[in-house]
């Protein structure tokens, strides 16, 4: 099994009340307890995959802290922080700048008129950034991270409110095929042509894009769904991976599911 060590952030003080995407409705409560269960449901999960897990502590003011997909992109042992688009998130900045310094990162900034929210919208796959824009990301970030991070871009524009950040609709699987499951009618391309080349591209369903089925973790060999009423889970295991199911229907009503709660530090 191989090693792999993500972050994440305690969910003591989600909470919605704001409206940032189509999944956030102003005046819908969490239980939260549940979902404290349910997030150290997920944590216990990548623990049973083989990751270590560090955990950054809620703050009270940042509901949607917890979210750690967003607080940037990693390349080895470098970190280009995020520049959220909403007032709301931006106060998450700092303290995910904060934290990677203390943790012994090289961290750094995107031109601040560039919004970008992590690896929500891109993440390094061998010499590709491969990316999105169009709702919360802007490209021109996209392209300063691939100079910056020495890649080549692999970028694609999202259309649909809804699946406002590429880890809604599109998660790549731990096959020796490069398969990757998403959601076409969430891109202006719904073929993905320019992912095609280095993906083998399976498509999943409105239902089971609805249930954030693309929004699964990759934990080393296993993929990690939010649920187990989702059709895909059956063509992903038949490809040889590891199915878990970890519930996290708490963080959905923020538009959130299992990846969102996660970056993969190494």
């Amino acid at each position: 099994m191989q090693n792999s060590t993500v972050l994440m952030s305690s969910p003591e003080y989600f909470r919605i009340e704001y409206s940032i995407n189509p999944w956030m409705v102003e005046g819908v409560e969490v239980n939260l307890e549940l979902a404290k269960d349910q997030w150290s449901g997920l944590k216990s999960t990548i623990e049973k995959c083989g990751a270590e897990v560090k955990v950054i502590p809620g703050n009270t003011v940042y509901p949607d802290l917890v979210f750690t997909a967003n607080s940037g992109i990693i390349k080895d042992k470098s970190v280009l922080i995020s520049n959220f688009k909403f007032q709301e998130r931006q106060g998450e900045e700092i303290i995910y700048e904060n934290w990677f310094k203390k943790n012994g990162y090289d961290v750094a900034r995107i031109p601040s008129e560039y919004k970008f929210e992590g690896r929500g919208d891109a993440f390094v796959y061998g010499e590709y950034l491969i990316g999105s824009y169009g709702i919360r990301s802007d490209k021109e970030a996209l392209i300063y991270i691939a100079e910056q991070f020495e890649l080549k871009p692999k970028i694609v524009k999202l259309v649909d409110e809804k699946f406002y950040h590429l880890d809604t609709c599109f998660q790549n699987l731990p096959t020796n095929n490069n398969d990757a499951i998403f959601y076409p009618e969430a891109f202006e391309d719904s073929s993905l042509k320019e992912f095609s080349d280095l993906f083998n591209l399976i498509p999943v369903s409105e239902n089971d894009a609805n249930k954030l089925a693309c929004n699964s973790v990759v934990i080393n060999e296993s993929v990690i769904f939010p649920s187990d009423d989702i059709d895909i889970i059956e063509t992903v295991a038949d490809l040889g991976c590891s199915v878990e199911i970890s519930d996290v229907s708490e963080f959905l009503k923020s538009g959130g599911a299992c990846q969102c709660l996660v970056i993969t530090l190494q």
